[in-house]
């Protein structure tokens, strides 16, 4: 007894080995059992009876709806950014809204912080950025100030200020 389908992708197999035109023969004979229908149709694993698909997790419904509702604030903001000072850039991802932007002075760093409803918040230097976690849309963000540390520290350069004790 044969299989007449076997011999036929055997047969396919070989032609596409030494009649092939490209350099790579298994993918032309998978593309020439794929044009005949040789191949087994890719199966959802979990439509076999007695398999059944796991429902999500609280959690990871939660953090997608998290990520979901970034995205859309991210989205909003662009439009809403439109025209500020400091070249915005407006992303999203992992739940939090990233607003990233060089401002040219502390007014306009200031005018970020109040757009975004931040009011005199303190934020973290990192060096060569201002990173102040903040409220937006909904969700969390970040608003990233690149150069905002060195405009504070020609503020306080040129109020003559000093931290250390008096000599």
């Amino acid at each position: 007894m044969t299989n007449t389908t076997v011999e036929r992708a055997a047969r396919t197999i070989a032609a596409a080995i030494v009649h092939g035109k490209t350099t790579d023969p298994a993918l032309e004979a998978a593309r020439a059992l794929d044009d005949l229908r040789l191949l087994a149709p890719s199966t959802d694993p979990f439509s076999t009876p007695g398999r059944n698909r796991p429902a999500p997790s609280p959690a990871a419904t939660a953090a997608l709806d998290q990520c979901r509702r970034a995205r859309q604030a991210a989205d909003t903001a662009r439009a809403q950014t439109d025209g500020m000072p400091g070249e915005p850039d407006v992303s999203a991802a992992g739940g939090e809204v990233t607003f990233v932007v060089h401002p040219r002075s502390l007014t306009d760093w200031k005018q970020w912080m109040h757009a975004l409803g931040i009011g005199d918040a303190r934020g973290d230097s990192t060096g060569a950025s201002m990173v102040v976690r903040c409220t937006y849309g909904g969700v969390r963000a970040r608003l990233i100030g690149v150069g905002v540390p060195a405009m504070y520290g020609e503020l306080h350069g040129r109020l003559d200020r000093r931290t250390a004790a008096r000599p």
